[in-house]
């Protein structure tokens, strides 16, 4: 079901107060017209000389019951659509917040980040433009030119289907570029989307693009993106200006069919000037609604691109909640036949493994073998196609995203720290602690040597990604907070890979007393961290083609071997 009609199904205040406003401004469409029909009355009144003292006053009288009526009803129109929208749309944001908050976090490795905050920001306004303004528009042109109509045909139905006789064939028109015009706008949304994401990236990489003299590569990117999105509002103006024009030209004919039969009727002696007056006067104020609703009407179906973006937004499958009864007791870790694909593309292939509670299990392998993707199914990333996956007895699947990330502690080799002091941003890992639980998480990260050299100590706001710290001390403020959580499954990414060696001795320092009494899988890139890990589980091509204490694989011919003699290899060419 499409946004628009789910928010008018269910009843809300928001949804009472935008029929409100539609109800209202109606009215005051009708104290814009009605005069007119007044007039009529009044001169025929007078003409057949039926006037009386009655009639001087109840003339001004309804004149300015007309003028208290669209001032009115108009304000309050207005008002109640512009809150009504604001109300209906604020239950979509936080909805919308909601959802993204449970995606599966393997979403936002495959969406840009510009092009989801353009979904939150840019197409969330253009939703709440549609019942703030479009939709209002459009319901309140049409009621008021169908009621205007009806009184016309009730004067003279013969004059007011010359008037509408054309409006079919505009309509037809439009239809018929209706199509045309939504395949172009939803892949312009496109291009906005990627242009956003451009951005993003242009300005968060700025400095890296700068130093390797890049900039102006990504800028060549954005300027032909730029002019891509130019030459396509181009088009898609030209289409939606031909559709409106075309009904707008025909609609007006009306008119000129109304002249002419008018003037056939005169000649006949069938018409009067009193009815033809009321026509010639109230003709336009008939259709401009309807010629207005032309370009509101293609401006909403358009809009309603946005609509469906953030319905496919609030669709997209969370990751579940809590569904079984009873947490499991344990801490071990079984893989069981788990194959999984990125886009029919094979990354895992029936991987079946367990690891004990307490125990330490590597992830060694080349590049790409499917190691930190393993890593991301524990987590929950994503969803296995096949075979399941337990922490204790329970599938990964069951355990709902609160319960799954109080058991697991992470620490991966990209560290995000936010723009806050050293307190919070560690204090992440265990929300309401105390500033010395968090002061003696970070001295068994081997934070407190840096943390002394700040300005403010661990009142220091490290800034937008924390630019004054360097990667091992940023490491280790990551490890600080994961030991705060204190979690009993810990999972290791690569953790030391960019380090320098000095600050890898620290880290891994660290890490080693993060890792005590817990189960531990790690991906590893130097073999020397994994070497006195009780199983080392060796990954080619998304397969374990090796698995085993060190010991025993270097007793074997095989990959890992190969990976160790390659490593040491040069180590020592090195030294």
């Amino acid at each position: 079901m499409s946004l628009v009609k789910q928010l008018f199904k269910h009843p809300s205040s928001g949804r009472r107060q935008v029929l409100r406003g539609i109800v209202f401004r109606i009215i005051a469409q009708v104290g814009n017209v009605l005069p007119f029909f007044i007039a009529w009355w009044a001169i025929k009144r007078v003409i057949a000389q039926q006037t009386d003292a009655l009639f001087w006053w109840q003339l001004p009288a309804s004149l300015s019951a007309c003028l208290v009526m669209q001032l009115l009803f108009s304000h309050f129109g207005q008002l109640n659509c512009f809150l009504g929208s604001y109300q209906l749309l604020h239950g979509v944001r936080e909805a919308s917040a909601e959802r993204v908050r449970h995606l599966p976090l393997g979403y936002f490795q495959q969406q840009r980040l510009g092009e989801t905050s353009t979904l939150l920001t840019d197409a969330m306004r253009r939703v709440e433009e549609i019942f703030s303004h479009l939709l209002p528009e459009v319901i309140t042109g049409l009621a008021t030119a169908v009621l205007f109509l009806l009184a016309l045909a009730w004067v003279d139905y013969r004059l007011t289907l010359a008037l509408i006789v054309p409006i079919p064939l505009g309509l037809l028109v439009m239809l018929w570029l209706g199509p045309k015009l939504l395949a172009g706008t939803a892949q312009q949304g496109q291009r906005f989307a990627t242009a956003s994401g451009l951005l993003l990236e242009f300005v968060s990489g700025i400095r890296t693009l700068r130093l390797f003299n890049r900039s102006r590569s990504l800028l060549d990117q954005l300027d032909t993106q730029f002019r891509a999105i130019h030459r396509a509002s181009m088009g898609i103006e030209a289409l939606g200006g031909a559709g409106v024009l075309a009904f707008r030209l025909l609609t007006e004919c009306g008119v000129v069919v109304l002249f002419l039969l008018a003037s056939h009727f005169f000649q006949l002696g069938s018409l009067s000037f009193i009815t033809w007056l009321l026509f010639v006067l109230v003709a336009f104020k008939v259709l401009d609604p309807l010629l207005e609703i032309a370009t509101y009407f293609t401006l909403l179906r358009v809009m309603r691109q946005s609509a469906k973006k953030i319905t496919a937004l609030l669709e997209r499958p969370c990751m579940p909640e809590l569904a079984s009864t009873e947490p499991p007791s344990r801490n071990d870790i079984d893989f069981r036949h788990v194959s999984f694909a990125y886009d029919d593309q094979p990354v895992l292939k029936d991987i079946s493994f367990h690891a004990p509670q307490g125990s330490v299990t590597a992830l060694v392998g080349r590049s790409g073998s499917g190691k930190s993707t393993l890593l991301h199914l524990l987590g929950g990333f994503w969803q296995p196609q096949q075979g399941t996956i337990t922490l204790g007895s329970a599938p990964v699947d069951q355990l709902g995203s609160q319960l799954l990330y109080s058991r697991l502690g992470f620490v991966f080799q990209d560290v995000q720290l936010f723009d806050g002091s050293v307190l919070e941003n560690v204090r992440i890992g265990k929300p309401g602690a105390s500033d010395e639980a968090v002061m003696d998480a970070c001295r068994a990260a081997n934070c407190e040597a840096f943390i002394q050299q700040l300005p403010q100590g661990y009142h220091t706001s490290l800034g937008e990604a924390a630019q004054r710290l360097s990667g091992g001390e940023k490491q280790r403020l990551s490890i600080a907070r994961a030991m705060l959580k204190d979690a009993p499954v810990l999972l290791l990414d690569e953790a030391t890979a960019l380090l320098d060696p000095l600050s890898q001795s620290q880290v891994q320092h660290a890490l080693t007393r993060l890792a005590r009494n817990k189960t531990v899988i790690m991906v590893a890139h130097r073999l020397r961290t994994v070497e006195f890990a009780e199983q080392i589980l060796v990954m080619d091509n998304g397969c374990i083609v090796q698995r085993g204490s060190h010991a025993a694989l270097m007793a074997e011919p095989g990959l890992y071997r190969e990976l160790w003699q390659a490593q040491e290899g040069v180590l020592l060419h090195s030294d």
